[in-house]
């Protein structure tokens, strides 16, 4: 009961402070890279990987480059969805919601895969299942984005522990415990030979009124690719 209540607290604190300004945001950046590395005259084909209870990023990247810049996407949208909440998420039939053990039977090549706020739940200490995961979505994609965080000691981490706790406990997503440093990721991407084709750090994604919690250098996002030596 008091689960509950915290979670409905949460929920509410969330759309009231923050509402949709961090999806807005990165939804245009993600938007500037997606035009700047893809051919317009075709149609655009995404992956979402771990997109989510609330995809607000997703709608938002479809809607500018659907209604704004008037091109042909495709999305395909996977997370733990049960099957009553994939009847009310598929209502647009060029954005495709599926569980995500449907992955391995779409055999469709993408132009980019999104790792939203993803690999730091699946756990930045689980080297070799990240490792595999980015090269198995390479494999799908030509071009994988990354967005995720940076911590820089104890106080940053708590910071994003916080941030995380009050952004995703109401949708029952763990809390974790570690993020990347620059080092780890740099080794991460190492290992699965990608090539950066694009970063960028420092992302205000949170209004100033969050102080510390609004400190750019947490985010960052590289877009990769497979190596031609991978």
């Amino acid at each position: 009961m008091i689960a509950k209540i915290v979670k409905i607290f949460l929920k509410k604190l969330n759309l009231i402070t923050v509402g949709n300004f961090r999806a807005k945001i990165l939804s245009q950046m993600i938007v500037k890279i997606v035009l700047k590395h893809s051919n317009k005259k075709e149609t655009i084909k995404i992956i979402d990987y771990g997109s989510g209870s609330q995809p607000k990023v997703i709608f938002y990247i479809y809607d500018i480059l659907k209604n704004e810049h008037k091109l042909n996407i495709k999305i395909y949208c996977y997370y733990l969805y049960n099957s009553q909440y994939l009847k009310t998420l598929n209502q647009n039939k060029d954005i495709i919601f599926s569980h995500i053990q449907n992955l391995n039977l779409n055999k469709t090549k993408y132009d980019f895969c999104l790792l939203n706020d993803v690999l730091h739940h699946i756990g930045v200490e689980k080297v070799s299942e990240l490792k595999n995961l980015i090269i198995k979505l390479q494999n799908k994609a030509k071009f994988v984005l990354i967005k995720d965080h940076f911590q820089y000691g104890l106080l940053s981490n708590l910071t994003l522990r916080i941030m995380d706790f009050m952004g995703n406990y109401f949708n029952d997503v763990a809390t974790p415990y570690k993020y990347f440093d620059k080092p780890s990721f740099t080794h991460l991407l190492q290992l699965t030979n990608s090539k950066i084709v694009e970063k960028i750090l420092n992302i205000k994604l949170y209004q100033s009124y969050f102080l510390f919690m609004s400190n750019p250098k947490l985010h960052f996002i590289y877009l990769i690719k497979k190596s031609v030596n991978n």
